[in-house]
Parts: structure tokens; C-alpha cells; sequence
């Protein structure tokens, strides 16, 4: 196996998640240019899927956040558990579909992929379970997100969650979860449900196009 350096990783890896947010824009181009809907698909689709800043945000989690989870509140809690093991096995699958470019010789500013050649690598890179797995998580930490936005009571706690936060060392990961809060928050509830009614059958048409021997 070819060693590929750091920087030819993370160019790689920068590049699958490129290609990963034009698919989404391509797929949900409605939900990106309605007002109401911006912030929530920038957050779901962008946001979660930003690599800058991923490692340490994932080396924080590991480090820290277990060692102060029981001291967060339950539903703040289950957000950031969800957002860890999303962010977790994404890191994962976006790493071995970089190596993967790289041993086509992929080189930086020279190609961008194009969404045929994006699913040729996915389907290619195989890992269905855990493709279905990811899944399975996208669209539980939609639904959590948008119980949080929604749940009254939350507006109140979400000053004294954000300050304990703090103290705990845990902000970074709080912040994440403070951003999904305001990005849904706007989203009405029949606009969210057709909105996850859409993701929900895309995703997995997706995943069953890709996968059709499965």
C-alpha cells in the first residue's frame, strides 16, 4: 500500500467532501434557495459535513466528552452522542474513499469529481452496512434536531446547557448542537416533515441504486 502524506490525504479527503455537499445541493436545490429552509440544509448538509476544524472536534469528544457526559442534560446529551458516532463513521468512510481517489492518481486542481464519478468511487469503496448505518443516523440526528428546535421547554434550558457547556470544557460540542437549534428552529413542522419525507426516500434510493445486488 502506497503512504500517502498528510496533505495528500487531507486533499483528498476535502475533495470527497466536495463532491458529497454538491450532491446534496444538486438532490435538495429547493430546500437551498427557500428563505425559511437555508440554514437548516446549510447545517444538515455543510455544517456536519465541513472537514475543517472535524479531527478536533472528534478528539474532543473522545477526551472529554465522555468523561463529563452524565453531567450534560439528556437531550443535549443524545445530540451530541448522535453528532460523535455520525461524525465518527463519516471521518471513517470519507478517509478510505480519499485513499481510494489517490490511488487513481487523483491530483489536486487538476480534476474536480462530478457526481458519476463521486457514486462510481461510493459504489466501488463498497461498505453498504455502514453506508447504511450512516443513514440510519442522518436521518435520527434530523429528528432529534428538530425535537430540540421544537420542544418549548428547550428555549428556556439551552442559556444554563450553554454555561455548563463551558465549565465543562465541552463548548465546541455544545456550539454544534446551539447551531442546529437555531438553524430549524424557523422551520415550520409540515415543512420539516416534507423536507424529511424527501431525505428519507433520496437517501435510500440513493444507497439501493448504488447497492442494487443488495
Amino acid at each position: 500500500m502506497i503512504n500517502y502524506s498528510r496533505e495528500s490525504i487531507y486533499d483528498a479527503k476535502k475533495e470527497i467532501v466536495r463532491a458529497q455537499v454538491q450532491r446534496f445541493h444538486i438532490f435538495y436545490s429547493d430546500y437551498f434557495n427557500r428563505e425559511q429552509t437555508i440554514p437548516m440544509v446549510n447545517y444538515f448538509f455543510e455544517t456536519i459535513y465541513n472537514l475543517d476544524g472535524r479531527d478536533e472536534w472528534i478528539e474532543l469528544a473522545v477526551n472529554t466528552f465522555e468523561k463529563v457526559k452524565h453531567m450534560i442534560k439528556d437531550q443535549t446529551r443524545e445530540n451530541v452522542q448522535q453528532l460523535i458516532e455520525l461524525n465518527n463513521l463519516t471521518d471513517k468512510l470519507d478517509t478510505q474513499m480519499a485513499y481510494l481517489l489517490l490511488e487513481k492518481e487523483w491530483e489536486k486542481d487538476k480534476k474536480e469529481l462530478n457526481l458519476e464519478e463521486y457514486t462510481t468511487l461510493y459504489r466501488e469503496l463498497d461498505h453498504y452496512q455502514e453506508r447504511k448505518q450512516q443513514l440510519e443516523v442522518v436521518l435520527k440526528n434530523m429528528e432529534l434536531f428538530y425535537t430540540l428546535a421544537h420542544r418549548p421547554i428547550n428555549s428556556v434550558i439551552m442559556k444554563p446547557a450553554r454555561f455548563m457547556a463551558k465549565i465543562l470544557g465541552v463548548y465546541p460540542l455544545f456550539a454544534t448542537v446551539e447551531e442546529g437549534y437555531h438553524a430549524i428552529l424557523p422551520v415550520s413542522p409540515e415543512l420539516f416533515q416534507d423536507f424529511y419525507k424527501e431525505v428519507k426516500q433520496k437517501e435510500w434510493e440513493y444507497l439501493h441504486q448504488a447497492f442494487p445486488e443488495l
